[in-house]
C-alpha cells in the first residue's frame, strides 16, 4: 500500500511540474503567464551515468548489474521557492541496465524524482536524491517470480565536481528496492546497492 501511494504521489507531482499551466492557468493569463511559467521549470542538466550494482537473492544467488542511465534535470527552484546557491531539481531518468548474474538479462524503464544539490566548497557540491518508476525485469527470480513488470524505488547521495562552467563529474551511491507493488505474486522484493559515476552537461 505504501509503494502504491508513493507511485501515485510521484505521478501527480510530476504532472504538476511538467505541465504547470494546469495549476497556474487561472491566475496568469496571456503572454506574461507564458513567460512566468517558463521561468518556474527550466531544463538545465543532462547526465550520463554507469557503474556497478549488487544484491542478494534467495538460494545463495547474487544479483549483479551494470547500470546505464540518461538523466534529464529540471531546475524547479522558482516553482517551489528555493533561494540561495542550493538547487532543487526534478529529474526524469530512463535506464537500461545489463544483468550479469545470476544470469544474463536486462532491467529497463525510467524513474522520476527529485535531487537537492548544494555547494560545499568551490567547484564541489553534495546532493541527495529520491526517485521511483516502472521497470521491466527480464529474468525469473524466487522473489518476483517470472520476469516482467515491476517498479524500482531508490534513494541516494553523491558528490559533483565542476570541471568547467558547463561540465561536471559526479559520483554517488544508491539504495534500490525492486518490487511489483503488490500487483502479482510473489512480491518479496529485491534490494540492491549501486555505485555510479557520470558526466553532467549544464544548460
Amino acid at each position: 500500500m505504501f509503494i502504491r501511494k508513493t507511485i501515485i504521489s510521484a505521478i501527480v507531482i510530476s504532472t504538476l511540474i511538467l505541465f504547470p499551466e494546469v495549476s497556474f492557468a487561472k491566475t496568469e493569463p496571456g503572454a506574461a503567464a507564458t513567460e512566468q511559467r517558463s521561468q518556474r521549470v527550466r531544463f538545465n542538466e543532462l547526465t550520463f551515468s554507469s557503474g556497478y550494482g549488487w544484491g542478494e537473492l534467495k538460494g545463495n544467488d547474487n544479483l549483479e548489474i551494470i547500470p546505464f542511465s540518461v538523466r534529464f534535470g529540471f531546475d524547479i527552484n522558482a516553482l517551489v521557492g528555493v533561494r540561495g546557491p542550493a538547487e532543487l531539481q526534478f529529474g526524469v531518468e530512463p535506464f537500461l541496465n545489463t544483468i550479469v548474474a545470476p544470469e544474463e538479462g536486462v532491467e529497463a524503464g525510467f524513474n522520476v524524482g527529485f535531487r537537492y544539490i548544494t555547494p560545499v566548497t568551490d567547484g564541489v557540491s553534495i546532493f541527495g536524491e529520491i526517485s521511483s518508476g516502472p521497470a521491466y525485469l527480464s529474468i525469473d527470480t524466487v522473489e518476483q517470480g517470472d520476469g516482467g513488470f515491476n517498479f524500482i524505488s531508490q534513494f541516494g547521495a553523491g558528490l559533483q565536481f565542476e570541471l568547467t562552467r558547463n561540465v561536471a563529474l559526479n559520483a554517488g551511491y544508491r539504495f534500490r528496492h525492486l518490487s511489483n507493488a503488490g500487483f502479482s505474486e510473489p512480491n518479496r522484493g529485491i534490494n540492491s546497492d549501486v555505485l555510479l559515476a557520470g558526466i553532467s552537461f549544464g544548460y
